[in-house]
């Protein structure tokens, strides 16, 4: 592994994160943080890598991908731009057919973030086949091959745990499309899961080419019912070991959790499952908080975010309105990953991210002033808000439509007003203090004598 401490990408994102390099190196080092950048990535210009784990914000990954009968990787190439729009951290392919390859090859291109895979598709596609040790470290290194820097293996799962979750208590025995099809390669094979019996061939090929081992969980509860059973600690426990494995080898490791938890056992899972996996960074699909947020499932989600994100979880998946039944739209992808930011931000502001704060402040102070063209600038996503206020005709000085006249801004004084200050792009504008004040904003006040003659 390369000296992360001295690496110039590895120390600028500290600072955007507010971390010492050389203590986030140590935390990358004992595996409670993950620096997401293969080596195929490494000399890309417009590649953006990410630190996900201890002291570092959440992040959201925004998860595509094509079905199983679906070919056409130019539809995901053209929907990308509506995605990215949108922000997300990362992005993880979940191609169940053989275009997965070619796809990522091409998506590398385009994404400009952490590329994710799920390999297991890809191997197991065929139960019938059943590969040796070379052809199936040859097809894993394949999968690599286009510049992936998280790779997501379903390892959590065992003959012993496939024959518990079929005599389990459980609702639904498991929700992992990898698990099942795992479980059935090896009841038609008679054999261990290969993703075990091979892994320190995985490991010597993600060691090579400095690609973030992700390990899926197969056992995560597919209704709030099952959340926190045995059978998902004995997972726990088995990735755990799988975990120490990786590490020895030096070989970065992400863990998965999440599913279906409701929102009262959050605070008591969560941080179970992070201290049980030696505090390995925790990418979470869900929490869900309900099971029947039918059409709704990217709220659920949301709130699932926002409080697991106190307790533990470091980076989550874009769930969808239509988790349960469809294949997302690349709006629907966005929306959820716009939806997660807006968790995500609360958390920043929560643990007293100052940037963060320091932006919450910024957009008052001009919501106070009228000043909308400030406002856009601090906002979540600029150009959404710039296109509504254009929308409404709301120029600097002007209240919104539903106050008109009767705007509090307007009609509420105050002796000193704070100044509004614009959004710097090259970095978090500065805390103010706000002790030091300045007089009203002539505009605001010539806004003032209008609207209480049109009031009159």
């Amino acid at each position: 592994m390369i000296d992360l401490a001295t690496d110039s990408q590895f120390r600028a994102l500290c600072h955007d994160e507010g971390l010492d390099p050389v203590a986030a190196a140590g935390r990358v080092k004992d595996g409670t943080m993950v620096f997401l950048r293969s080596v195929a990535s490494r000399h890309m210009e417009s590649f953006s890598p990410l630190l996900v784990g201890a002291d570092t914000r959440r992040k959201v990954a925004a998860l595509i991908g094509l079905g199983p009968r679906d070919n056409n990787r130019q539809a995901i190439l053209d929907s990308m731009s509506v995605i990215l729009a949108a922000g997300p951290d990362a992005v993880m392919d979940l191609t169940t057919n053989p275009e997965g390859v070619a796809l990522r090859a091409e998506l590398k291109e385009v994404v400009g973030v952490p590329l994710g895979a799920c390999l297991t598709y890809d191997l197991f596609a065929d139960p019938r086949k059943k590969l040796g040790r070379t052809e199936f470290l040859d097809r894993f290194e394949l999968g690599l091959t286009p510049g992936v820097d998280f790779v997501l293996i379903h390892a959590g799962i065992t003959p012993a745990l496939a024959e518990a979750s079929a005599k389990s208590g459980r609702i639904m025995p498991t929700t992992s499309r990898g698990g099942g099809l795992i479980a059935r390669y090896m009841r038609m094979h008679h054999c261990e899961n290969p993703l075990i019996e091979y892994f320190d061939g995985i490991l010597d090929i993600c060691r090579s080419m400095e690609v973030v081992l992700d390990l899926g969980d197969i056992f995560r509860p597919g209704a709030t019912a099952d959340a926190g059973d045995e059978l998902k600690w004995q997972e726990i426990e088995l990735l755990s070991l799988l975990r120490g494995e990786a590490l020895r080898a030096e070989v970065q490791v992400l863990c998965e959790a999440g599913g279906h938890i409701p929102l009262q056992r959050i605070p008591e899972l969560i941080p179970n499952y992070k201290l049980a996996l030696g505090g390995a960074p925790l990418w979470l699909a869900g929490p869900m908080v309900i099971d029947n947020g039918v059409t709704l499932d990217d709220t659920v989600n949301v709130l699932g975010v926002a409080t697991a994100g106190q307790h533990g979880g470091d980076m989550f998946a874009s769930i969808t309105h239509n988790e349960h039944y469809a294949m997302p739209t690349a709006p629907d992808t966005a929306t959820s990953v716009r939806m997660i930011r807006v968790a995500i931000t609360a958390l920043d502001v929560a643990r007293g991210w100052a940037p963060e704060i320091a932006r919450q402040r910024a957009i008052s102070v001009a919501r106070r002033a009228n000043d909308w063209e400030i406002q856009t600038g601090h906002a979540l996503y600029p150009g959404l808000a710039g296109n509504v206020f254009l929308q409404h005709g709301l120029r600097k000085g002007a209240p919104c439509t539903i106050c008109g006249p009767l705007c509090p801004h307007i009609t509420a004084k105050k002796t000193l007003e704070e100044v509004p200050v614009a959004a710097v792009q090259s970095g978090p504008i500065p805390l103010p203090n706000p002790s030091v004040g300045a007089e009203r904003d002539p505009e605001m006040d010539e806004a003032d004598t209008a609207m209480t003659r049109a009031g009159e």
